[in-house]
């Protein structure tokens, strides 16, 4: 009797709930897509930036290189030297 009435209601309102089911799974996977893409947008900014401090902090240590192979070998000695 109880699942007379069960079955009768989703026979007679199988579409109505078949669509409403369908517009939540719906939905649901649709802000699943977007909170997926803002991450990856987020993720690949983050590496981008992290690759140009990078890129600078390389730069910057190539020019201190270049500064110090410049210097004559007895100017890079002074009172202070640790090792000389």
């Amino acid at each position: 009797m109880i699942i007379d009435r069960i079955i009768g209601v989703f026979a007679g309102r199988g579409l109505l709930i078949g669509l409403a089911a369908g517009a939540v799974v719906m939905v649901l996977a649709w802000d699943n897509r977007r909170m997926n893409k803002a991450e990856e947008g987020g993720r690949l900014k983050e590496r981008a930036g992290v690759e140009q401090r990078g890129a600078i902090n390389a730069a910057k240590a190539d020019a201190a290189r270049r500064d110090a192979e410049r210097l004559p070998a007895d100017r890079l000695r002074d009172k202070y030297c640790r090792d000389c």
